[in-house]
């Protein structure tokens, strides 16, 4: 099948990661975090909540030196998804690069797709993958076992829990960028997979064969009815 009949989005990004340079690599790393935000805000909001609590509990502190610590978290977390974004950008525009080297090469992009797809089912299987969400669902746990103080106790804190999302995450990130090319509806999908695993179901098994074989059926989609693929994400 010719790369013109998928209809992928991600086709769509090609000028920018065929010409990176500081304006399109901070363009794409503003995107790229705000649609982490977008994703993963919903699920991060008992973090902070707690971790506002615990602070508060240390007692003379109001406005602003109440709520730095918090925010300082924040932004370790947010960092991790920033190396995240360069990397994927490294990765993709050296995908695109190759692709420019070699046409040839696009007639498998759609099998590129299906594999990432496919990968992001097996990694919601992974003892990895386990052991990163059991992080991330147990806040309390996490506050005990890595508590730290002052500000760069609190950027380490931050970054640190980042390190278990994105290890629990990361490839729902990829799907996104990969198949979806950051749209509207592929937040909201994957937005709603993390919140109900990371939220309301944990590591259940059942939770997570459901989100492996979805991400499976959507491989098999990808090369078998790529059009519709591009339609539902």
């Amino acid at each position: 099948m010719k790369p013109s009949q998928s209809a992928l989005p991600i086709a769509t990004m090609a000028t920018l990661f065929n010409s990176p340079n500081a304006a399109t690599v901070s363009s794409f790393l503003l995107v790229w975090i705000v649609g982490m935000v977008a994703m993963m805000f919903p699920a991060m909001i008992p973090v902070i909540s707690i971790y506002a609590r615990l602070g508060s509990n240390e007692g003379g502190k109001t406005g602003i030196r109440l709520a730095l610590p918090s925010i300082v978290f924040l932004a370790g977390y947010l960092s991790l998804y920033a190396l995240l974004g360069i990397g994927l950008f490294v990765a993709v525009s050296a995908i695109f690069r190759l692709g420019a080297l070699a046409p040839w090469l696009s007639q498998f992009s759609l099998i590129g797709v299906a594999l990432a797809l496919f990968f992001a089912g097996v990694w919601q299987l992974s003892p990895l993958k386990e052991k990163s969400l059991a992080k991330c669902v147990s806040p309390i746990g996490f506050f005990l076992t890595h508590s730290k103080k002052g500000p760069v106790g609190a950027l380490r804190m931050g970054a640190e829990h980042g390190a278990y999302c994105v290890g629990c995450c990361w490839l729902y990130m990829l799907v996104m960028l990969a198949v979806a090319a950051m749209s509207l509806f592929s937040m909201v999908f994957l937005s709603g997979l993390i919140i109900v695993e990371k939220v309301f179901v944990g590591g259940k098994r059942w939770f997570k064969w459901f989100s492996a074989g979805s991400f499976f059926l959507l491989a098999t989609l990808a090369l078998v009815f790529p059009a519709s693929l591009a339609i539902g994400l």
